[in-house]
């Protein structure tokens, strides 16, 4: 028999076995292909260009780090796989073979892996891509015709990156063959991951794996604070960090701790898995902290994917509060207007404001900007009034201000809580910074402040007053009957410039529509790292079971029921999913806060929910392993 054969024979009696890691990276090049057929395909050319290149952009973006998961992923199965396989094809040493052909015979039946699972997930991602397709614009709530199409650009991006990774890691796999002698083969499923250490080493590690997620906390924390970009890059650093340190010395130390209690060892069945946990945590503790780092993500991904939809619900409502706004340097009659317009539509309601103009050179702030207005504070409440927007703050003080702002996506900027800004020769302080939309889309085109009303008559003199007529339609949709009036509104000056100007918002216009799709793919990464994380854990008791079955034999030849092994398996097992998933809930709820703060949303729910979705994928999954881990090692 031909190594060919024989390679392909071991793979089709095993393919069983690596079915988890199969799905997963047939799964994961599905997503990938999908995410590359839509930068290729017309799906998202009823777009405005704007969007199709902030949409590529976006794809583009998450493709490079789902490469760069799938790269690690790829290292941690195939390691995985190499291991396990090891101890099999070592036994060929016998029948003659040497370490080459061993090699070669390992490098041929993990290219069989591979290819089936380039091959199913590519024949499914180019299946079922309109479907994607379809799925996504419907998450992104945008209506348009999806036809099928076929390009092999996506199918070569993805064939290339995936065989690279896969192909390096064979060669990996095949250099550490040829120098493994017979012995090590053998008990190839038995290599360590961690070798066993000095106790003031173990100690260290314990107190800097606690220190160091302790410090990534208090970064989180700090976001929305001032330097947020700083504190965010260092909580993710030394979160990842302190994860590792954690499963690598302060978890097994305290389990080790456990085991040396006699009083709580011996009670409830705990002497066999707590002592097979204390062995094998010390050599998992890549496994768990990788699992644990990739359901943070999973979180945090699916949290931005709802907090982006919350914002841009917020965005749509911010611009839709007026749909017509007419600017004017002088008074008009704010009935008459709403007259002409009620000619072709129905206004829901209108607001009335006045403001005032300064020049740039009296404001002393961090950021400049081109256009700076003064709102006193009585036109402000008024309009909010009219509007039935909220506006629920105590009458200013002469020497403070509120400024308003428009909402945005996200902000890495941070805000300052003891803000101060100087008008002219005043100082005043910042009490809040309000994104409501008192003046409409007027508020994304300048710096607004609003004072005391004392405050505002005493810079009357120093700059332009502007009056502000703002109508909200009942069908805005119907905007364009209206247009020949809003037209005849307008005037111009000798110079050319609008003495009465008119601002509209388009119900059509598809601006932000790239923030939709961006947060629909976000739950397409959050099943995929999900899928991901679960199946690493899933591997690796597969590859457990191997090691465990000769000793569960020996166990039951001693007289020790099946149905306290089994006990002692579930007990090892949900430890074994549930221990990253306490660490992930806890952590996620620091990521979370530190997103929310970002994006200036309220994310405790939304944590809530992406916990109970990992703990669900969590339970069905460990539910199927403990299943499988009895059928292999007690033969049920």
């Amino acid at each position: 028999m031909t190594l060919i054969r024989l390679s392909f024979s071991n793979f089709k009696r095993s393919v069983h076995e690596y079915g988890a890691l199969i799905l997963a990276l047939s799964f994961s090049i599905f997503i990938f292909f999908n995410f590359q057929n839509i930068i290729y395909s017309d799906s998202m050319d009823v777009l405005q260009s704007m969007n199709k290149d902030y949409i590529d952009m976006v794809v583009t973006a998450a493709s490079v780090v789902f490469g760069v998961f799938l790269f690690f992923f790829i290292w941690y199965a195939t390691n995985v796989f190499l291991n396990q396989r090891k101890k099999e094809i070592g036994i060929y040493t016998f029948m003659g073979l040497d370490n080459t052909r061993i090699g070669k015979m390992y490098a041929l039946e993990a290219a069989f892996i591979g290819l089936f699972s380039l091959i199913a997930g590519l024949a499914a991602g180019a299946g079922f891509s309109k479907l994607f397709q379809m799925l996504l614009l419907k998450l992104s709530d945008i209506q348009a015709d999806i036809r099928f199409s076929f390009t092999w650009k996506p199918v070569l991006t993805t064939s290339v990156l995936f065989l690279v990774i896969f192909g390096i890691m064979i060669i990996k796999g095949y250099v550490s063959i040829l120098r493994s002698s017979v012995l090590n083969m053998l008990s190839g499923a038995k290599q360590e991951e961690m070798k066993p250490e000095k106790g003031w080493l173990t100690l260290l590690k314990v107190i800097a794996g606690i220190g160091v997620l302790a410090a990534g906390y208090v970064c989180a924390v700090q976001t929305g604070e001032i330097d947020t970009l700083g504190y965010a890059l260092m909580a993710v650093i030394l979160v990842i960090v302190g994860t590792y340190l954690l499963f690598g010395g302060a978890i097994p130390y305290f389990v080790r701790r456990l085991t040396g209690k006699k009083r709580f060892l011996y009670q409830k069945q705990r002497t066999l898995w707590l002592n097979s946990l204390s062995y094998r945590i010390q050599r998992n503790y890549r496994t768990y902290a990788m699992v644990t780092i990739l359901m943070i993500c999973a979180v945090t991904v699916l949290g931005m994917s709802i907090a982006m939809k919350q914002r841009y619900d917020k965005m749509v409502h911010f611009k839709d509060t007026f749909t017509i706004q007419v600017v004017a340097q002088h008074e008009l009659d704010p009935a008459e207007i709403k007259e002409g317009i009620e000619q072709t539509n129905k206004v829901e309601y209108s607001a009335k404001v006045s403001y005032l103009m300064l020049d740039p050179s009296y404001f002393h702030t961090k950021f400049v900007n081109q256009s700076y207005a003064i709102l006193p504070y009585s036109e402000v409440k008024n309009t909010a009034n009219q509007s039935g927007l909220p506006f629920e703050y105590a009458e200013l003080k002469q020497d403070e201000v509120i400024e308003l702002s428009h909402v945005i996506l996200m902000s890495f900027v941070g805000h300052d809580e003891n803000k101060k800004i100087q008008i002219g020769e005043d100082q005043f302080t910042v009490m809040a910074d309000d994104d409501t939309p008192f003046l409409g889309n007027m508020q994304e085109a300048m710096s607004i402040y609003v004072v005391n009303d004392e405050v505002y008559k005493k810079l009357e003199p120093l700059g332009l007053t502007f009056h502000l007529y703002n109508y909200k339609l009942k069908d805005p949709s119907n905007l364009n009957a209206s247009m020949p009036y809003l037209k005849s509104l307008a005037e111009q000056d000798e110079s050319g410039n609008y003495q009465v100007g008119i601002s509209y918002v388009n119900p059509e216009s598809k601006a932000e529509a790239w923030i939709r799709v961006m947060y629909s793919l976000c739950v397409f990464m959050f099943v995929t790292l999900i899928l991901a994380g679960s199946s690493i854990i899933f591997i690796k008791l597969g590859n457990d079971s191997y090691e465990d079955k000769e000793r569960y034999q020996v166990l039951m030849k001693l007289g020790i029921g099946k149905d306290v092994l089994g006990k002692s398996i579930k007990q090892e097992i949900r430890f074994t999913y549930y221990c990253p998933f306490v660490l992930m809930a806890v952590t996620s709820w620091f990521a979370i806060k530190a997103l929310g703060n970002v994006m200036k949303e309220d994310l405790f729910r939304v944590n809530i929910y992406s916990a109970v979705s990992v703990l669900v994928v969590f339970t069905v999954v460990y539910l199927i392993s403990v299943k499988v881990f009895r059928r292999r090692v007690l033969g049920e």
